[in-house]
């Protein structure tokens, strides 16, 4: 009933993944009041929000998912709403939170300028000792990250939770003033 007519081939589909037809804005728009009717209190959906946004600064990619989902459920937090948090790591913002991270994690830890990677790099190396290599940049990412990503984290809170606040007001009055006009 709801199928389109002619269906997307593989490559309309890629191109609709890449770049909405309608827009990045309008995917925004319709994710962001998606996320205003949630189920759960303001407070729920901005915690879930900033745990997304917090675990986006850490250099695990592709555990983005699962990490926010499980710290939301720990503290409270909408689990949907984690996911869509970490939308704040993109391929966008993506550099400048590795940048910061990384500096800020050497400068933590007292490490900058220890290390050279790019002496006697190789595949062979990668596959031989991966963790040898992968360490010094790893460590001071998740240092560094936890910093930034409190920072995200509080960046995103409190604006959310306001906006969402006033949303399921201004949605509770509306609904009130329905049912008060269907009464006989």
């Amino acid at each position: 009933m709801f199928r389109r007519r002619s269906p997307l081939s593989f490559l309309e589909k890629t191109r609709q993944y890449i770049w909405p037809r309608n827009g990045w804005v309008r995917a925004f728009k319709y994710t962001w009041q998606r996320l205003l009717r949630l189920d759960g209190s303001a407070e729920a959906i901005a915690m879930g929000l900033a745990v997304g946004a917090f675990v986006s600064a850490s250099p695990f990619l592709g555990l983005h998912f699962i990490l926010s989902g499980i710290i939301a459920w720990l503290i409270g937090g909408n689990i949907i709403a984690s996911a869509v948090g970490t939308w704040v790591g993109n391929p966008v913002t993506f550099p400048f939170i590795w940048l910061a991270t990384y500096r800020i994690g050497h400068a933590l830890l007292g490490t900058e300028g220890t290390h050279n990677l790019s002496q006697g790099l190789s595949f062979s190396m990668l596959i031989e000792k991966p963790m040898e290599l992968l360490q010094p940049v790893i460590i001071p990412m998740t240092v560094g990250g936890v910093l930034v990503g409190l920072a995200l984290a509080v960046a995103v809170y409190y604006p959310s939770r306001s906006m969402i606040r006033v949303f399921q007001n201004r949605r509770r009055k509306l609904r009130q003033r329905i049912t008060k006009d269907e009464l006989p």
